[in-house]
């Protein structure tokens, strides 16, 4: 198999790490998405947690006047992206793999490797899925639950890219895990990427 760098954006209870893990199985290439917050924390010398908390949250202004020629200057989440950006280019340079939100499709729009996936999923189905993670929690929490991540995924996304997060026109297949179950968002994407070959 030629080289393949797969991106996965993903609505959180829509499925997507798990589709990202079984297909990285399937096709037996690297997946990451925490391992992302090691190889930034190696670049950049900042403590994991520090990264993690960080981690696809945004800041306001992404470059003052003041700060643009200085990263040392920068708010920590554009140091942040930024380091994480420079590791997500480093990896799909050098092999394939499989690389889980944080604007990887964006920062990987001129590697001809790229093949970009979105993964959606009915509210019901992401407040079932969600729900053993949040035991304990009314139906109206889990969903307000999700609708803050997925929020805050999608600031985070236009922030940085100034495109719109979950897009069509953005990706090279969107899917809905709940019409075709996780098993078969990963057959989908094997077959997708076996048609380009």
């Amino acid at each position: 198999m030629k080289k393949v760098v797969i991106t996965i954006g993903r609505e959180f209870g829509s499925g997507g790490r798990e589709i990202g893990i079984k297909l990285s199985e399937k096709l037996n290439i690297p997946f990451y998405d925490k391992k992302l917050i090691l190889h930034t924390a190696e670049k950049t010398n900042l403590e994991e947690s520090i990264i993690e908390k960080h981690d696809e949250q945004h800041s306001f202004p992404v470059f003052s006047s003041s700060n643009v020629f200085d990263i040392y200057q920068m708010p920590m989440s554009d140091r942040i992206y930024i380091a994480q950006a420079d590791v997500i280019r480093d990896i799909a340079e050098k092999e394939s793999c499989i690389i889980v939100g944080r604007c990887a499709d964006f920062i990987l729009d001129d590697n001809p490797d790229v093949f970009k996936v979105f993964i959606t999923a009915p509210m019901k189905d992401k407040i079932e899925r969600k729900r053993p993670l949040l035991e304990g929690k009314s139906d109206a929490e889990i969903r307000a639950h999700i609708a803050k991540i997925d929020k805050k995924r999608a600031k985070y996304y236009t922030y940085y890219t100034d495109r719109t997060w979950g897009s069509a026109a953005t990706y090279n297949l969107c899917i809905d895990s709940s019409k075709v179950g996780i098993d078969g968002a990963v057959e989908l994407i094997a077959s997708a990427i076996s048609m380009g070959k």
